[in-house]
């Protein structure tokens, strides 16, 4: 029996030992636990750094090299159908001075460097054939199969230095011509790039490329080290795949970071394992010796005295009648700063707060009253030195039950730790929502329904919806129908990617006064988050700089429009001005050569009829010229109606002449901006060239309707005449000196006059004819 009690004792004697130890294993495994997380926000705060400046650089890289492919295309354009280019050094002057993503750019007809600008720096490379060298004719023969610029390098130069080379292949009459070539210098890629700019203290970066003979990846710039810690990303570019890294200059910062907060975690479970274990062994002890030494009172009050002294946590005896404090442990000693005599001669209010002392004493009362046995508080106990702490108060009767109270035993818990970490976790919280509420930066959170449950307050101020009626609605009933899809798919993804953002979706969202806004937007998918369940979205509105985007897309394409034109007008003028010299420099030779005076008189009327046709072209041209170059064209309302009228009239005569039928259903109320003088000559020269190619065997009949077709007024011409033979002729309708009729008096001028002046005013024109039936005109007003 007595091994058995001896047995139970030394069971009794470990199990504090192994709650101790597991206590201790708990709070690490939890601490360590915590701090994995801690490090994974950390490496992934990198990481999502890293990958936006990468995202910096790919788009500086890519908007150098399309202002390069601009740079070849403009060169490109100079070069006549003979394949000559005779103001080479003019323009490429202007493309390499005035940009500064390149630094030289040549001329390679049949695959030899003939002209380059810069001269001086690079007249090493003139008769240089690129298609001969092996080491470099494989890019070369790789832009003449694609027929697009392909960028090769980098490499270094026949004229030294390393750098991109941009080759444009140049097809006439779609037989290889040549290439137009821009040269980017390496180190002028790399500060367009801004790498140095964006690498800081924190990162370095590499640029690399996989070597299109060799298959083997080559690095470019000097260091290399710590590529197995970087970040990296293809760039996806027309000679295949270059590769940039971002690597961290210390690479272990992340781990640095939460070592010492390790190394604390591991003491403090330490000491909690030991105050447990201490805990929970000294009611044991004492237990114990009760049990054995249960006749001796005054070893047992001593050992209380022991316990009660050596506490891990505050322990005070205080006279419940007068409130006076009667005894204390060292814990709480240490913990209010004051010795024990001094604690005797205190009142227990003496060492509390003001703002406590109210809960404090009702408490107090209940508890002499014996309304309770025990209670709990949490107040602030003033130190010796004036400052205070936030502790736990566990306050319990030594009375018995129905008896008048003698004193009471407050165990004194320090929670000031605690306290102050709540109070910073509130203050942490208010700051996130202040500036949540006064970002510009719209935050949404929608559910996996598609309806937003939360709106941050910049969301009114930037589309006018209110933050309460925003709630519960289907946000794709905002989104622009063209881009719903695109929202969807990016959905789909994010949801089987939890956590991970897909930034830059690009869409337009309609505001409270029903027009649209461009926004920029960020989706991150919470959905298993207890306190999101939903889908992040943060919007950045960006309208101003996609409109100056789709301006700037617009402009280029106006520009590259009225080049076309130009070129297109300059062969016209130098294939009709050529034509009339070479006639007056014939009539002049055989008037020269020419004895009979009555010969020479019809020579010299023959040059009044090359001086008048060469005075109507010039007429012609200078019109042209003037529709295409005006840029300050004077748009007012017009009544179309009223200027039909008045056309009509204008033409009477022609009209009575050839008993025409003009069929007018222009409805009054059809208004659109318009240049006036354009208008008058618009509806002139289609009304004339009804009449002029009039069928001769039906009576003319003329029928001009105007209507609304998607918001815009669209205005038919139509006639019973002759028509147009498209299949022949449809892509010359509109061409100068272009004439189908055979009619001694057509010159192919009006209608490509009157094309110019709708294009001008931003309308489109369009034809539809059958030989011997008739044509119709279609006008779409802007």
């Amino acid at each position: 029996m007595a091994q058995k009690i001896k047995n139970s004792d030394i069971l009794s004697q470990r199990k504090p030992l192994l709650i101790g130890i597991l206590a201790f294993l708990f709070l690490l495994l939890g601490g360590l636990f915590m701090l994995w997380q801690r490090y994974q926000i950390l490496v992934e705060s990198r990481q999502s750094e890293m990958e936006s400046i990468i995202d910096v650089v790919e788009q500086n890289i890519d908007q150098s090299l399309k202002y390069s492919y601009s740079a070849a295309l403009s060169l490109a354009l100079q070069i006549d159908a003979e394949g000559r280019i005779e103001n080479f050094d003019e323009v490429a002057p202007q493309l390499v001075d005035n940009n500064s993503n390149i630094d030289a750019i040549e001329i390679v007809p049949d695959g030899i460097i003939t002209k380059v600008y810069p001269y001086e720096e690079n007249k090493a490379a003139i008769n240089y054939n690129i298609l001969k060298d092996s080491t470099r004719n494989e890019e070369a023969f790789k832009a003449i199969e694609r027929r697009r610029m392909f960028f090769g390098g980098p490499f270094e130069l026949k004229q030294g230095g390393l750098a991109i080379v941009g080759r444009l292949p140049v097809f006439i009459k779609n037989e290889f011509w040549g290439f137009v070539a821009v040269i980017i210098d390496f180190n002028n890629l790399i500060d367009q790039s801004g790498i140095r700019e964006l690498s800081g203290e924190k990162y370095k970066f590499q640029f690399s490329k996989i070597n299109p003979s060799t298959a083997k990846e080559e690095f470019f710039l000097k260091d290399v080290s710590g590529i197995n810690e970087s970040y990296s990303e293809y760039l996806t570019f027309p000679d295949g795949e270059w590769k940039i890294y971002i690597i961290p200059v210390d690479p272990y910062q992340p781990f640095y970071t939460v070592v010492p907060v390790a190394f604390l975690m591991l003491i403090l479970s330490g000491a909690f394992g030991w105050i447990i274990y201490n805990t929970l062994k000294q009611p044991l002890i004492l237990e114990a010796r009760v049990k054995e030494q249960a006749g001796e009172l005054a070893k047992s009050e001593l050992r209380f005295r022991t316990i009660f002294n050596q506490a891990a946590i505050g322990m005070v005896r205080v006279d419940s009648k007068t409130g006076m404090i009667q005894e204390t442990n060292k814990r709480f000693q240490e913990l209010i700063g004051y010795s024990e005599e001094e604690l005797k001669l205190m009142h227990y209010l003496d060492v509390s707060h003001e703002d406590d002392i109210e809960e404090n004493q009702k408490l107090m009362k209940k508890l002499k009253n014996n309304e309770i046995r025990e209670y709990s508080l949490k107040k602030r106990l003033k130190q010796k030195k004036g400052d205070y702490i936030w502790v736990g108060l566990h306050v319990s009767a030594l009375w018995k039950k129905d008896q008048e109270a003698t004193s009471h035993i407050a165990i004194v818990e320090d929670i000031s730790a605690r306290v102050k970490a709540k109070q910073e976790l509130v203050e942490n919280e208010k700051r996130f929502r202040s500036l949540v509420e006064n970002s510009n930066e719209v935050i949404l959170i929608i559910n996996n329904r598609g309806e937003a449950v939360y709106c941050s307050p910049s969301f009114k101020r930037i589309t006018g919806y209110d933050e309460l009626l925003c709630s519960g609605n289907d946000i794709f009933s905002l989104i622009h129908p063209e881009e719903r899809c695109l929202l969807i798919e990016k959905l789909k993804r994010v949801r089987t990617n939890p956590g991970k953002p897909y930034s830059e979706i690009i869409m337009r969202v309609k505001t409270s006064s029903s027009s649209w806004i461009w926004v920029n937007a960020t989706l991150t998918n919470f959905l298993e988050e207890k306190n999101i369940e939903g889908y992040i979205v943060n919007l950045r509105d960006i309208t101003g700089k996609k409109e100056a985007e789709l301006n700037l897309v617009k402009s280029y394409e106006l520009v590259m429009e009225q080049n076309k034109r130009l070129l297109n007008f300059a062969y016209i003028v130098s294939h009709n001005l050529r034509s009339h010299s070479s006639n007056l420099e014939s009539i002049l030779e055989l008037y020269d050569f020419e004895d009979s005076e009555k010969e020479k008189r019809n020579y010299i009327a023959l040059l009044k009829n090359v001086s008048d046709n060469l005075n109507q072209s010039l007429h012609d041209l200078n019109e042209v010229v003037s529709i295409n170059t005006n840029l300050d064209i004077g748009v007012e309302p017009i009544n179309v109606s009223a200027y039909l009228d008045k056309a009509i009239e204008i033409l009477g005569l022609q009209i009575k002449s050839k008993d025409a039928r003009i069929i007018n259903e222009v409805p009054g109320e059809m208004v659109v901006s318009f240049n006036s003088a354009y208008m008058e000559s618009v509806l002139l020269n289609f009304i004339t060239n009804a009449l002029r190619y009039s069928h001769p065997d039906r009576q003319p009949e003329i029928s001009i309707k105007g209507y609304k077709e998607d918001s815009n007024w669209t205005l038919e011409i139509k006639d019973n005449g002759i028509g147009i033979d498209l299949n022949k002729h449809g892509d010359k309708v509109f061409g100068l000196y272009k004439t189908f009729s055979g009619r001694q008096d057509g010159r192919g001028v009006g209608l490509f006059i009157t094309k110019n002046q709708i294009n001008a005013m931003g309308g489109t024109v369009e034809v539809e004819s059958k030989p011997d039936i008739g044509t119709t005109f279609k006008v779409d007003f802007k």
